[in-house]
């Protein structure tokens, strides 16, 4: 809904943040609460994925089975897709940044799929990455993906939090927070 993007926005003038959202009350909450800062808000109604593809909302209650927790999978044959997918490295590119300073990561299980391929394009280009790992199968696809790059872990509350080691991040001038 935002509130991470707001913070960001507010503390860091120079930032510019893309926000991925795909259950449609979150978008619309995210709309409101994105607003006041403009152009430096893009705002994808989506999900992310290891790559474009099409995806439905699952109605399958997952965790406490509210609006926050909502799950996509991808289409089945014959299913209607509800939205369409896009993946980090096509929201980079997007962007006309070369590195994302944050990645922020909680979708809901979706981290064992952004993770388990198609992600070597991108992630050397990521200088943190702030990530909720929902079980077992996801923290350990996460692991392995970021088994050979230079991250520092730490964990605070529900979230991992990988940082570049030697590197500086300063989101005044970096690229965007995804």
């Amino acid at each position: 809904m935002g509130f991470s993007s707001a913070y960001f926005l507010s503390r860091f003038p120079q930032t510019a943040v893309i926000a991925v959202e795909p259950e449609p009350g979150n978008f619309g909450m995210l709309e409101i609460n994105l607003r006041p800062y403009g152009s430096r808000a893009q705002l994808v109604k989506s999900a992310v994925w290891s790559h474009p593809t099409e995806l439905v909302i699952s109605r399958e209650p997952y965790r406490d089975g509210r609006e926050w927790s909502t799950q996509v999978r991808e289409c089945r044959s014959g299913e209607t897709a509800d939205l369409r997918a896009v993946d980090i490295g096509t929201l980079l590119d997007r962007s006309g940044h070369r590195t994302i300073s944050i990645l922020k990561v909680d979708v809901e299980r979706a981290e064992a799929e952004i993770f388990s391929r198609n992600y070597e394009s991108w992630i050397e280009r990521v200088d943190a990455i702030v990530i909720e790992l929902h079980d077992e199968e996801c923290t350990r696809i996460f692991h392995r993906a970021i088994a050979t790059l230079p991250f520092e872990l730490s964990r605070s509350g529900e979230l991992t939090v990988c940082k570049k080691r030697s590197e500086r991040i300063e989101t005044d001038r970096a690229g965007p927070l995804v």
